[in-house]
């Protein structure tokens, strides 16, 4: 039972470390997947950038004296099943799945930003000073992404 706020902290590092390693299979698909050269690198960029936050995660576990461990988290799970069917079910063009597959990065930005910022008001009600430092590394990775697609 998660009934205190270190609790729904450790909660929510699990569930966006389970997202976040994910993201790097899923990333790997969409990079192999894309026609467009600069998308493919893109996805590989980010892929790569999504790994070394994982790995952040990880000391986020080590400060609050958790092992790492995934919750699953539904709400990626949502989105990464959203590409897949349409890529599946449609059979788009490989013009048509490049601009599905920026959406679908697009989204999965949008999920990780407020999962970061949730997870770094969290951290500082709690006095984890650290873990919000890094946290917060995350979350400017993250917007940067963001900003770099013109979501932001």
């Amino acid at each position: 039972m998660t009934d205190t706020g270190r609790g729904l902290f450790e909660h929510e590092l699990r569930d966006v470390y389970d997202a976040e390693n994910k993201l790097v299979n899923a990333l790997q698909k969409m990079a192999k997947n894309a026609s467009d050269e600069q998308l493919t690198q893109a996805f590989q960029e980010h892929r790569e950038v999504t790994e070394q936050q994982a790995k952040r995660l990880e000391r986020d576990f080590e400060l609050v004296d958790r092992s790492p461990r995934r919750e699953p988290c539904p709400g990626i799970n949502g989105l990464i099943e959203e590409y897949q069917k349409f890529i599946k079910d449609e059979s788009p063009s490989p013009e048509v799945a490049d601009v599905f597959a920026v959406g679908a990065a697009s989204k999965v930005e949008s999920y990780e930003i407020c999962a970061y910022k949730s997870l770094i008001k969290l951290a500082n009600h709690l006095g984890l000073t650290e873990a919000e430092g890094l946290l917060a590394e995350s979350l400017r990775e993250r917007g940067d992404a963001a900003r770099g697609r013109g979501d932001e």
